[in-house]
């Protein structure tokens, strides 16, 4: 077939749409924040390796949790239900990849989801009955014959509705001190925290300093509604067009991670002059309490 110029000109435009979409679809992927659980269960996590990148892992950025299982075939006589047990025993296997997972979930700063569970058997069971609820995302028949499920639950809804500490809301008071002494009429649409360079362990609640050890952000000025429907903050590994995260909006307040506090934990401590433009901004309970925070980490940064 020939083709005329206009042909070329419109086969062109096309192509070069395709490559933009690619480049954003890649450019996409490569900022979410990414760990895999530990088999101690003690909330310690480290970056996807080449053998367990395709067990489990939990995705920071999209606040999910995945597993893979696989079932084998094995085919005796004419047993039209292989196939269907195939697809049975992975997704068994994936689901107890999905427990681990979970229960390493870095919950509090110190603390994992094992840890919340303790020995409790009621709210082991509860727990356990909560992930047979997982989504399956992907069924992969093998060329070789195996069967492979992904499962998917959400780190966000019942999950966090369930494991997330009860916390006293100071909202009230935060808002009186914040009336009294707001100068700044700076209107932020949300907060980016950078904290590259920081070995920090995502964590499900956190808090973010100033450098006397006051609270900035956390459980006491995030909605605990808003905390279980969006997580307490979006974790990536990009700061690059930070303005275009839909979840702070085009007018980011950002600030400097300095420390982590203690250290190995969740905590992030900012500079005092940092800390006063967050306090002094109108919109400061507006933003916080609706969770439009993002926490840029070095995706390296696990293996610290």
């Amino acid at each position: 077939m020939t083709m005329n110029g206009e042909d070329m000109k419109q086969w062109g435009i096309i192509w070069f749409f395709l490559l933009v979409m690619f480049a954003l679809a890649g450019a996409a992927k490569a900022q979410e924040v990414i760990t895999v659980p530990n088999k101690a269960l003690n909330g310690i996590q480290t970056p996807p390796s080449d053998k367990t990148k395709n067990k489990a892992w939990i995705n920071w950025t999209d606040h999910v949790i995945r597993a893979v299982g696989r079932g084998e075939i094995h085919i005796q006589g004419d047993n039209h239900h292989v196939p269907y047990h195939a697809m049975a025993k992975a997704r068994q296997n994936a689901y107890r990849r999905l427990l681990i997972a979970a229960k390493s979930v870095q919950l509090t700063p110190t603390g994992a989801v094992a840890d919340f569970l303790g020995t409790s058997d009621r709210l082991l069971a509860k727990f356990e009955n909560l992930l047979k609820n997982a989504e399956v995302i992907q069924t992969v028949f093998l060329s070789t014959g195996p069967v492979e499920i992904t499962l998917e639950f959400p780190l966000t809804g019942d999950f966090a509705s369930m494991v997330l500490p009860d916390t006293i809301i100071r909202l009230q008071e935060i808002e009186c001190e914040q009336s009294e002494s707001a100068g700044n009429t700076s209107e932020y649409t949300g907060l980016v925290v950078d904290a590259r360079d920081l070995p920090i362990k995502p964590s499900m609640c956190f808090k973010v300093l100033d450098e006397d050890g006051k609270e900035v952000y956390g459980p006491a000025y995030a909605s605990r509604e808003n905390v279980v429907y969006a997580g307490m903050c979006q974790y990536v590994s990009s700061i690059t067009n930070i303005e275009d995260n839909a979840r702070v909006g085009g007018n980011p307040l950002i600030v400097k991670g300095l420390k982590i506090l203690p250290p190995g934990s969740s905590n992030i401590v900012i500079s005092g002059t940092d800390a006063a433009r967050l306090r002094g901004s109108v919109e400061h309970l507006a933003f916080l309490k609706k969770c439009r925070v993002v926490v840029v980490m070095d995706a390296n940064s696990l293996a610290k």
